[in-house]
């Protein structure tokens, strides 16, 4: 199975940021519009360069290589501090630790910028998860004020409007405007209720996660996240040569690492039915795709991410008081397709609708959920490639100008 990892014709592109980082895009050229891809939590620009992979009544293809053979100029961005050893997007010198302040703040603007000038045209931005929360804060204007300990994250309208101005459209994609969900394990003074969780801790429905709400309430958790810098997955990838090498070794060393894959497959469909209530598992999609672009977690990105989800919304964590991101979604007011999952746990597709989409400025806004989709496969489910993908090259293809 070919990795996405693996070094092939497609150049790198080294971008300064404001604060001294330097963010790393993987681009495939073409004469049309730009379309810029960012990735989200745990995982790396890889995500949207999953190479095709066919089997046993399946067929996948990624959604940036199908619009690069339709004529788009791609970008596929690492955030900062993702994509080692090999398109690593390195944060400023000294910096140990960062947030999605910082994606907003810094690392996107610069690619922006960066596109627009070296085009001349307005590029579209697709994003998911963590990437689409990068996406909102930025088209809001969302920047910094002050220096040193006074600094902290505040709206500038006229900002907004200027990098609204340099894009084409924005297509948000699983995208958790705000991280809370219709049932609670917590009343309004964050206390548990009990009765509530006793009946309907077993339960997967996309109405509620009570694991995501506790998680992010365990302060030993934090704490102990917080020492170790974050949680590493990179181990996970799977090495260079591993393939081929399988089938060279002796059989009892071939059988130990099958038995490896099938116990990484095995783990990642729990965790993708329990916490996201995925229903299109592909196995050779997670083993010979999902698994090349996996990433890191940041510690700062983990804290503010809990911090949003015990606020029940999307909250800075770069000085004080906190900004409310999802009170300024109103100031967005660009083209825009938001794409949801009906079985999604993390970005329950009533709430996105609620408190983005029918508050946003847009007059050209678009819905589009697909029912039986949950969080992640719309990044590697087969199904993504023959229901969503085909919706949204059709979106952007009407608004290229």
């Amino acid at each position: 199975m070919p990795s996405p990892n693996k070094p092939g014709p497609w150049p790198i592109e080294y971008l300064p940021t404001a604060d001294g980082a330097r963010i790393a895009c993987k681009r495939r050229p073409a004469a049309g519009t730009p379309v810029i891809f960012l990735h989200g939590l745990a995982v790396n620009a890889d995500l949207w360069d999953i190479p095709e992979i066919a089997g046993d009544g399946f067929r996948f293809r990624s959604l940036a290589r199908l619009l690069h053979e339709a004529g788009h100029d791609i970008w596929l961005v690492n955030l900062r501090g993702h994509g080692g050893p090999s398109m690593l997007s390195e944060p400023p010198a000294g910096q140990e630790d960062w947030c999605l302040d910082h994606f907003i703040v810094h690392d996107l603007p610069a690619v922006v910028d960066h596109v627009w000038t070296r085009s001349g045209r307005r590029p579209f931005v697709a994003a998911n998860s963590m990437g689409a929360m990068t996406a909102a804060g930025y088209l809001q204007g969302a920047t910094l004020a002050g220096t040193g300990a006074d600094c902290r994250v505040t709206c500038d309208p006229e900002l907004a409007e200027r990098r609204q101005q340099k894009l084409s459209g924005c297509v948000l994609i699983e995208f958790p405007a705000a991280l809370r969900w219709p049932q609670s394990m917590y009343d309004g003074d964050g206390n548990v209720n009990w009765r509530e969780f006793l009946r309907d801790w077993h339960r997967t429905t996309s109405d509620r996660n009570y694991a995501f709400e506790l998680l992010a309430r365990l302060g030993w958790l934090e704490a102990f996240v917080a020492s170790a810098g974050g949680v590493r997955l990179e181990w996970l990838r799977p090495k260079k040569g591993l393939r081929p090498l399988r089938e060279e070794l002796p059989e009892p060393l071939a059988e130990a690492v099958s038995w490896t894959e099938r116990a990484l497959a095995a783990a990642g469909k729990f965790y993708a039915t329990k916490l996201k209530g995925a229903e299109n598992f592909c196995v050779e999609t997670f083993l010979g795709g999902l698994l090349y672009a996996v990433d890191h977690m940041k510690a700062g990105v983990l804290r503010q991410l809990a911090k949003s989800v015990r606020a029940r919304g999307f909250v800075s964590d770069v000085g004080q008081p906190d900004h409310d991101y999802v009170e300024h979604y109103p100031r967005i007011a660009l083209p825009t397709l938001v794409v949801l999952g009906g079985r999604d746990r993390i970005a329950n597709a009533d709430v996105t609708r609620e408190t983005f989409f029918e508050r946003i400025a847009a007059r050209d806004k678009t819905l589009a959920l697909f029912d039986n989709l949950a969080h992640g496969e719309f990044e590697y489910a087969p199904a993504a490639y023959e229901l969503v993908y085909p919706r949204i090259m059709e979106w952007i293809r009407q608004r290229d100008r």
